[in-house]
């Protein structure tokens, strides 16, 4: 519910804050802290881990914001959830889209020098009346240029500002290519196993075996 335009219906965020968040990530932490526990005390234990559960804990945050009236409980109306115009994307030019999240004062302050917004007081940041204004202004600004030309002027800079990238394009972004983001594993580009060890490598397991997707899949339901 708290996902979403203000007067939209909520959001749909993939399966990322069930299955893979509050479901896979909690058990993967939760199988991870039962195998300490059991070293040293020898003996083992169930791990109970459910996507409900893992999805509120992720909430944990907001609840605390909420109950110290610092979080009001309707869509975008807050800092993070697209109500303040300096976190929020914006549409470009050619209709693409940048996203734009210098909440600290200073890095805020570098936004609107770049985008030569003189006449905004930096001071006048977290003024939630002069929002709308401001959100007018910086809708405005980047409008007037495509997001290629946003990501060259706002590239190496502290103003938070980033190209918003379809699932094709990311693979291609000079940092995820830096970063060895993404792997190409029998041409499939893939995203590269994370965390990453000092140590021992994370490395994407051979597939190759079983290049036909029907045996990829009853392997996978088997397992």
């Amino acid at each position: 519910a708290a996902i979403g335009d203000k007067d939209g219906p909520p959001a749909v965020p993939l399966n990322l804050i069930g299955d893979y968040g509050g479901g896979g990530t909690y058990l993967a932490i939760g199988i991870l802290a039962a195998l300490l526990e059991a070293t040293r005390s020898g003996r083992g234990q169930v791990v109970d881990a459910a996507m409900i559960d893992g999805a509120a804990s992720l909430m944990s945050v907001f609840y605390g914001l909420l109950a110290g009236g610092l979080w009001k409980d309707a869509r975008g109306s807050n800092l993070l959830d697209g109500a303040a115009p300096f976190y929020r994307p914006y549409r470009t030019r050619d209709d693409a889209y940048v996203f734009v999240g210098p909440i600290e004062p200073k890095f805020f302050a570098e936004l609107l020098e770049r985008l030569e917004l003189h006449d905004v007081d930096p001071a006048a940041q977290y003024d939630q009346s002069q929002w709308g204004v401001l959100e007018d202004k910086l809708a405005a600004a980047f409008a007037l240029k495509t997001r290629e030309q946003w990501t060259v002027l706002f590239d190496g800079s502290d103003s938070c500002v980033a190209p918003v990238l379809s699932m094709a394009e990311a693979p291609g972004h000079p940092h995820n290519e830096a970063r060895g983001l993404f792997v190409n594993i029998d041409d499939v580009i893939q995203p590269a196993p994370a965390p990453r060890f000092s140590r021992t490598e994370s490395v994407v397991q051979d597939v190759g075996q079983f290049a036909d997707e029907e045996q990829l899949i009853e392997r996978w339901m088997n397992d």
